[in-house]
C-alpha cells in the first residue's frame, strides 16, 4: 500500500512524501490511502535518520477529500454494527490524523492545489502548512453538502486556528476559500508561489527538528474564548448568522452535528474532541439523511454525468436567439454567459433559438423555465428545453418532446451551459410537473413519468429533482423519499401511480433499501 507514496529522504533528514494514486486523477482518501498512511507514519517513526516530513501530491490537486463510496460503505455498516464497532471502523482516520499531529517528527504540509473535506483534515492535522498563492486553489470542508461532517477533526482543528465565525461560516456552508483568504484566517501560514513551494517547506520542517508538538504554538485560537458555551439558545443563534433557517436545522441533521461537534468540543485535548466530533458523525451516519444525500447528490450524480455525456464528436457552430420574454429572463442570463457566436433575430418566434450543428443544420429549440406552467413545445420547434435555477448542486437542463436526432444538439447546449442534459419520455416537462407540489404528489409525478416507456433510469429522477431544487436534497429525491415513505404514500396513490409502483418497486428495492 505505501506505493501511494513516493517517498525521498533527504540529507538532512527530511523525507519528502509525496501522494500520487495510481489511475486517478485527483488523491482521495479511500481503505487503501489510509493503510499507506498507517504504514507510512511506522516508517517515520521508527527510522532515526527520519526527522521531519513534507507532505506534498503529485498530482495538480492536493487531496480533494474522502472517497464517498466509503462513506456510502458506512451508513450501511450503521445499520448492523453497534456504537463500538462503528466508532472503529469510521474513526480510524480521525485517530490516525491525532497520531500524527503529536509525532515526534514534525509533518509539514505543502499544498499544492485544491485540497477539501478529509484533504484539508489531513493538512490541518500537521504541525504547520503552506499553500501555492493560485487564487484558483479551493481550500474547504464541503461535507455539509452532503447530509455530513468532517469528521477527521476538522470541526476541531478549524476553530482553533480560525476565528470562530469564520470557522463555522467553512463548516455550515460548504464554501470552499481561496488561499489568501486561508492565510488570512490563520488555516495556513503563508502562500506562496508553486515554484517555491517544497523549499519552503522544507526550510519550516528543518527549524522544528527536534522540537515536540506544542498545541498552544500551532493553534492560534487554542483558548477558543470566542467560542459560546454549548446550550440550546446558543446553538439556534449561531445557525441562525449562518443562515440556517429553523427549518433546515430540523430536516438536516449534519447542520445541528457540526454546531453541538464544535461547542462541547471546544478547549478539550484534540483527542478527546475528536472523539466528540465522532459521536456527532455516527449519529449521522445512522440518520437515512446522510444516505440518502451521498448516494443520489455525489454517487447518482456521477453516474448521471456519464451515462448521459455529450457525444464528443457533436459541435456547434453558432447560436440564432430570437426574443426572449421577461418571463423567461433566466435563460438571456445563461446564454449571455455561453461563449458560442450568436445572432439575434427578432423574425424567429418568441423565446425559441436555433442552434446550427458543424454540418449547418439548425435544430430549433423551444425554450422555458423550471418554475411556469407545464406546456407541450411551441409549434415548429424540435423539442423544448425546460432550465432549472442554479442550485448549491448545479442545474438541470430538461428535453423535452425531442428526436433522437435533435436530442443530442440539446444536450450539447447543455454541457455549454453547466447543466445536466436530462431527457425525458413524453411531450409534457417533468421538472414542471413537480414544481411547487407536495412532496407525496412529486412521488406520484416521479413515479409515472419514471415508469414511462423510454423513460430512462428511474434513478436519475431522484438526481434531476433535488440538481433542479424542485424536491429537497434530505429526501434523496421523490422515488427515495417515497421508498422511506411508503407505507403512509402508497394508499394515497391512484390507479396509475400504483401500477407505476408495481413496476418500479424492483429497482427501488435494489437501490434504496
Amino acid at each position: 500500500m505505501t506505493d501511494l507514496f513516493r517517498t525521498t529522504l533527504e540529507g538532512d533528514g527530511v523525507l519528502l512524501a509525496v501522494l500520487d494514486m495510481p489511475d486517478k486523477k485527483m488523491n482521495v482518501f479511500s481503505a487503501a490511502l489510509i493503510e499507506a498512511l498507517d504504514a507510512l507514519m511506522d516508517r517515520v517513526d521508527g527510522d532515526p535518520a527520519i526527522k521531519s516530513v513534507v507532505l506534498t501530491s503529485g498530482k495538480a490537486t492536493f487531496l480533494a477529500g474522502a472517497d464517498l463510496v466509503m462513506v456510502r460503505g458506512f451508513t450501511g455498516s450503521a445499520k448492523n454494527l453497534d456504537d463500538t464497532g462503528l466508532r472503529k471502523l469510521c474513526g480510524r482516520l480521525g485517530r490516525q490524523f491525532v497520531r500524527l499531529e503529536a509525532s515526534k517528527k514534525p509533518w509539514v504540509a505543502a499544498v499544492n492545489g485544491l485540497a477539501l473535506g478529509g484533504g484539508l483534515e489531513l493538512a490541518l492535522a500537521c504541525r504547520a502548512r503552506l499553500v501555492t498563492d493560485d487564487p484558483r486553489t479551493q481550500i474547504g470542508v464541503p461535507e455539509v453538502r452532503w447530509g455530513l461532517l468532517p469528521g477527521a477533526g476538522g470541526t476541531q482543528r478549524l476553530p482553533r486556528l480560525a476565528p470562530f465565525d469564520s470557522a463555522m461560516d467553512m463548516l455550515l456552508t460548504g464554501k470552499p476559500i481561496a488561499p489568501a483568504e486561508a492565510v488570512r484566517l490563520g488555516v495556513f501560514a503563508r502562500a506562496v508561489p508553486a515554484a517555491e513551494l517544497l523549499d519552503a517547506a522544507r526550510e519550516i520542517a528543518r527549524s522544528l527538528h527536534g522540537k515536540p508538538f506544542d498545541p498552544e504554538t500551532k493553534f492560534t485560537n487554542l483558548a477558543q474564548s470566542d467560542v459560546p458555551q454549548p446550550n440550546g439558545e446558543s446553538r439556534k443563534a449561531i445557525a441562525t448568522r449562518h443562515g440556517v433557517s429553523a427549518q433546515d436545522l430540523e430536516l438536516y441533521p449534519a447542520y445541528g452535528a457540526i454546531i453541538g461537534a464544535v461547542l462541547e468540543g471546544a478547549r478539550l485535548p484534540l483527542a478527546e474532541a475528536s472523539e466528540i466530533e465522532m459521536t456527532h458523525f455516527l449519529h449521522l451516519m445512522r440518520s437515512p439523511v446522510a444516505g440518502r444525500m451521498v448516494r443520489t447528490l455525489y454517487l447518482e450524480r456521477l453516474r448521471a454525468d456519464k451515462a448521459i455525456a455529450v457525444p464528443a464528436t457533436l459541435k456547434i457552430e453558432k447560436l440564432v436567439v430570437g426574443p426572449i420574454s421577461g418571463a423567461r429572463a433566466a435563460w438571456s442570463e445563461a446564454l449571455a454567459k455561453v461563449k458560442l457566436p450568436q445572432t439575434a433575430d427578432a423574425s424567429l418566434p418568441a423565446d425559441t433559438l436555433d442552434i446550427v450543428d458543424e454540418t449547418g443544420a439548425a435544430h430549433r429549440l423551444a425554450v422555458r423555465v423550471s418554475s411556469e406552467a407545464a406546456s407541450e413545445p411551441a409549434a415548429g420547434s424540435s423539442g423544448a428545453a425546460v432550465l432549472s435555477p442554479a442550485g448549491p448542486y448545479g442545474r438541470v437542463l430538461e428535453i423535452v418532446g425531442a428526436g433522437d436526432g435533435d436530442a443530442p444538439v440539446f444536450a450539447a447546449l447543455a454541457a455549454r451551459l453547466f447543466c445536466l442534459p436530462w431527457r425525458t419520455a413524453g411531450s409534457t416537462s417533468v421538472l414542471q410537473q413537480l414544481h411547487g407540489r407536495s412532496l407525496a404528489e412529486q412521488a406520484q409525478v416521479a413515479l409515472v413519468a419514471a415508469a414511462a416507456p423510454g423513460a430512462g433510469d428511474p434513478v436519475f429522477f431522484d438526481v434531476a429533482a433535488c440538481l433542479a431544487g424542485e424536491t429537497p436534497a434530505w429526501t434523496g429525491g421523490p422515488l427515495t423519499w417515497l421508498w422511506s415513505e411508503q407505507s403512509a404514500v402508497l394508499p394515497e396513490l391512484d390507479a396509475t401511480g400504483r401500477a407505476a409502483w408495481d413496476k418500479l418497486e424492483p429497482t427501488l428495492r435494489h437501490v434504496c433499501a
